[in-house]
């Protein structure tokens, strides 16, 4: 090796070795910075010059280059992450639901509805005791009253919280599509840098973010293309393709009460359940997973499995259940003035909105056989079941059912949270590891520095002092 081919070794070593110090400390600054993958400067020797038509060169080697910096990330890993994000967001978001739903019920306590049926079926027995006594029969249309509240405000809840569902999936529908413009932009970015030979490293740490927001919003698969661009589809069709994204769109009813059951043909943007499409076509995306999905699922119709309309349904059968057995009975007799009444008055398209007390003074109370003091009537309705056992079955399935999407959730985030940890493991910043290659990478510095100052000793010996002897 000449001498001069040693400075030059000695030279590209302090230029890698710096290179790869730079790298170490661009990892070490963005430890914390969420979506950031290590990076690592890998090093390769520099290989002898090519053999000459007059023999191969004597040159042994000629330094150290720095032939990529990578970003050490594993493509099965991260896929595992965002399908497992996908399906964690979409059971988690269900869940929630179903919790929210389960507090608005609140039972069993001394406020809920439970405890105001036996309230009011409690009247009927004081009633049934003394027939004749005003001031019971007051506190029973004053307990029924507030019965029939407690129905109402039960669905208002429901209906309330797939309002604010509704407009929790328009807003994140219109994420997905922002995201997926930026993927697209991204994709575009990337193909150009990587054209004009231009590093890509924070460019693809910024798509891999958006990527991940895609799978927690929506899921859909990711494919990677040659020129460095991603595909992300939803359903089989392509949300973002290269350069290109396409926005999708929630479809159907704004209003709990006007779902419906119309046949695909028949929908208008506002009409039928609410649903997922593609907006340019308004054809269905048939996403599977993310939180939008959750969401759209808990928007369904009562027939098709919605908690929000189910519930809202088991309040309008409470209340035709509850008017219709006791108007049954107390219309069968005549009250004081030989008028047969009901005693609730509801609407039967609306009934839990609609429920209230018919009678509107404590005489109009029938308790028994017209011109006695009979109580056997109002024994009768206070030992009516059917409601009660109604209202019972609603709340064990609300709290079976809630129970049940919550252990799902939960085993959907462990199983998400290790793939993550196994990522993490692979991707993270490990300071430990980030300080020893500090150290590796400038005692190799120092080392070519010291090379680089030998060689130039020894130059110095051979051109200013060799043959200067006798002089």
């Amino acid at each position: 090796m000449s001498s001069f081919a040693a400075l030059n070794g000695a030279y590209t070593s302090l230029t890698a070795q710096r290179i790869a110090l730079e790298v170490t400390s661009q990892n070490i600054s963005n430890v914390n910075t969420p979506g950031y993958t290590r990076q690592r400067a890998s090093l390769a020797a520099i290989g002898s010059p090519a053999s000459t038509l007059f023999g191969s060169s004597a040159t042994r080697a000629t330094g150290v280059t720095v032939a990529s910096v990578d970003r050490l990330t594993d493509a099965f890993l991260e896929t595992r992450l965002r399908t497992q994000t996908s399906a964690a967001a979409r059971l988690t978001a269900v869940a929630e639901s179903w919790s929210l739903l389960e507090t608005t019920v609140a039972e069993p306590s001394e406020n809920g509805l439970a405890a105001g049926l036996d309230t009011f079926f409690n009247a009927w027995h004081d009633v049934a005791n003394r027939p004749d006594d005003g001031a019971a029969k007051a506190v029973l249309l004053g307990d029924a009253a507030s019965l029939a509240a407690d129905i109402t405000a039960g669905y208002r809840a429901a209906e309330q919280q797939w309002d604010a569902t509704r407009t929790q999936v328009d807003a994140l529908a219109q994420d997905v599509s922002t995201t997926a413009a930026a993927v697209a932009d991204l994709n575009a970015r990337i193909r150009d840098a990587l054209n004009a030979g231009e590093p890509v490293n924070s460019l693809l740490d910024e798509r891999g973010l958006l990527v991940s927001d895609l799978a927690h919003l929506v899921g859909g698969e990711v494919r990677e293309r040659p020129d460095g661009t991603v595909d992300v589809l939803v359903g089989g069709s392509a949300l973002v393709e290269g350069g290109r994204a396409n926005a999708v769109a929630v479809h159907g009813s704004p209003s709990m009460t006007d779902l419906g059951t119309t046949p695909p043909a028949g929908w208008g943007t506002a009409e039928g359940p609410v649903r997922l499409v593609w907006a340019d076509s308004g054809a269905p995306a048939a996403a599977t997973g993310g939180r939008l999905t959750g969401l759209v699922e808990v928007l369904a119709p009562a027939d098709q499995g919605g908690p929000l309309a189910g519930l809202a349904r088991s309040y309008d059968t409470l209340a035709t259940t509850l008017a219709g057995e006791v108007n049954t009975l107390h219309a069968s007799l005549p009250g004081a003035d030989g008028t047969h009444r009901d005693f609730f008055t509801l609407d039967a398209a609306r009934p839990a909105l609609s429920l209230e007390v018919a009678l509107t003074h404590v005489d109009q109370v029938t308790t028994g056989n017209p011109g006695e003091v009979d109580g056997s009537l109002a024994a009768r309705i206070a030992e009516l079941s059917d409601t009660r056992t109604a209202w019972a079955s609603t709340v064990v399935d609300l709290g079976v059912n809630t129970r049940t999407a919550v252990r799902r959730a939960e085993a959907a985030e462990g199983t998400r949270a290790t793939a993550e940890a196994q990522l993490l493991s692979q991707t993270a910043v490990d300071l430990d590891e980030e300080s020893v290659n500090l150290v590796m990478y400038q005692r190799a510095y120092e080392a070519a520095a010291r090379v680089l100052t030998t060689v130039d000793e020894m130059l110095d010996t051979l051109i200013n002092r060799t043959g200067v002897v006798g002089r």
